[in-house]
């Protein structure tokens, strides 16, 4: 039920109130005061949906009342009743105080006062409403901002995680790496630093982070490394007629980036085929450089880099496959285990 609170220091009206408003009593709940700080008592320990005031009253007048409505009951609904003796005053009161509704006296009908009540009412339910889903909202988004700091802070320790990864990788490839790069001159020895860090790089991209399945790495790897208008043709196609599982397809998808990789960096144009397939208990990846009717065109002219950065490639190939098919210089078979029967 809905309590109203009317406030008149007029008897007589007080009278007429409740005469108006008895054919409602089952719905409204209406307390009626002759004193404002009767009524204020009354607001500080109880639920007030609306509060219909006379303005002009002794000791506390109905604008002091609201006031302190306002701070003690914020979300209660005011309504003022006066007689316009004054216009300056009234509306000041309705400036000032956030008045929902204005009943002017003398009336004598029901529905002048039960009209405006049951319009504060509605007013009252509709922004308890807005307030609770604001609340509810402003809940949502603390654990929101609480899941993006949680978010952050695994990201940080991911990166701190990568970074040291990074250099510790990087300190053993260099340190194998040393005795060819001293014979190379500063620009070459820093171009093959610079090619095997990227090679660190995309092997945390595919072992470090969430599964990916087939279509994300092959968009992925095509995208680095399709350009046919440069003649520069990558293709993959998958003939195992089902998903790679996930695990497995990480290690394919690095084995096909070492060789996209190095024609990238060497060689000014060139055609890579990909080719996934099934042969006894192995995944086997078929990589196949199909070379132009023209000789390779180098964009490294250096042979000992050359050989260097292929020898790199190969060594990470033979080290990436559980069993390896010896072939030409770019062409070759890897072969996964599969999952389920590894021991």
């Amino acid at each position: 039920m809905n309590t109203v609170v009317i406030v008149d220091n007029d008897s007589k009206w007080i009278a007429n109130y409740k005469r108006m408003l008895a054919p409602f009593q089952e719905i409204l709940d209406c307390k009626y005061f002759e004193y404002s700080e009767k009524a204020m008592e009354y607001i500080t320990s109880h639920t007030v949906e609306v509060l219909v005031s006379e303005l002009d009253m002794p000791l506390m007048s109905g604008k002091e009342l609201f006031e302190m409505v306002d701070m003690l009951s914020p979300d209660t609904v005011k309504i003022a009743m006066t007689q316009v003796k004054n216009v300056a005053d009234t509306l000041e009161v309705l400036n000032h105080s956030q008045i929902f509704k204005l009943i002017l006296k003398p009336f004598f009908l029901v529905e002048d006062l039960v009209v405006p009540i049951q319009a504060a009412i509605v007013e009252f339910k509709s922004e308890k409403q807005e307030k609770d889903f604001k609340q509810r909202e402003e809940k949502e988004l603390e654990k929101l901002n609480q899941r993006v700091e949680a978010l952050w802070d695994t990201l940080a320790d991911k990166k701190e995680r990568y970074d040291e990864f990074c250099r510790r990788a990087m300190g053993i490839m260099t340190e194998n790496l040393s005795p060819s790069i001293t014979e190379l001159e500063p620009v070459e020895s820093e171009f093959t630093r610079d090619f095997c860090e990227k090679l660190m790089q995309e092997y945390l991209q595919y072992y470090m982070y969430e599964k990916r399945n087939f279509i994300y790495y092959i968009n992925y790897l095509k995208n680095q490394f399709h350009y046919p208008g440069r003649s520069c043709i990558f293709q993959i196609s998958n003939e195992t007629g089902a998903e790679i599982p996930p695990e497995i397809m990480k290690r394919i998808a690095y084995g096909i980036f070492l060789t996209g990789y190095w024609c990238q960096q060497c060689l000014e144009n060139y055609d890579i085929e990909n080719v996934i397939a099934i042969e006894g208990d192995y995944y086997v990846l078929n990589i196949s450089y199909l070379p132009s009717e023209n000789e390779m065109d180098y964009k490294i002219t250096s042979p000992r880099i050359l050989n260097l950065l292929l020898r790199v490639v190969e060594d990470l190939k033979s080290a990436l496959s559980d069993a390896q098919e010896a072939g030409q210089k770019l062409l070759c078979k890897l072969y996964f285990k599969k999952e389920e029967e590894k021991q």
